[in-house]
């Protein structure tokens, strides 16, 4: 729903369009994604997923023509040794290469396709930069995730001594 001042959410409306940008990490995030998407599909609204998980992983559980899939990579995730070791420094350095420096292109580039597609409602799980996007494009915006990541980059904060303005609350403070 777009960002109007004075305005209240109006439960009138019979069709919304949503843009789900789902991390790419792993099949954890697109899998449960499938599920909130399946759902939003049979209540009669589109869905526009952004990932850089597999089609097949949402094609294989939904096959609807209010489905539309758009491969763009917006989020690393963690970078992991194995299944339970994450590497916090490297984790750190491949957000930085993939969301941090090219933000303002990313950004832009956001900007535009969310308006260019009508969204009333960015769903994140959890692609930290297009909260930002949706901001500024006038639309409400959600994470979803069953976790907080930030733990990732504690350590980073603590040793830099960057507490006010770490990468990872970066896209809060715009």
């Amino acid at each position: 729903m777009r960002i109007e001042a004075c305005e209240g959410v109006s439960a009138s409306r019979k069709h919304l369009v949503f843009a789900y940008y789902v991390t790419g990490h792993g099949f954890g995030h697109a899998t449960r994604v499938v599920e909130v998407v399946r759902n939003l599909i049979l209540a009669g609204h589109d869905v526009h997923v952004v990932t850089g998980a597999p089609d097949f992983v949402f094609t294989s559980e939904i096959q609807s023509p209010r489905l539309f899939i758009r491969k763009v990579l917006l989020d690393c995730g963690a970078v992991q040794a194995d299944a339970l070791t994450v590497d916090r420094l490297a984790s750190l350095e491949k957000y930085s290469e993939t969301a941090v420096k090219p933000r303002e292109s990313i950004l832009a580039t956001e900007i535009e396709w969310l308006n260019s597609i009508k969204a009333d409602l960015v769903v994140s799980d959890v692609v930290p930069v297009v909260c930002r996007a949706a901001a500024d494009a006038g639309i409400r915006s959600v994470c979803v995730t069953n976790f907080s990541w930030d733990f990732i980059y504690a350590e980073y904060v603590m040793a830099t001594g960057n507490h006010h303005r770490s990468i990872v609350w970066q896209w809060e403070a715009g």
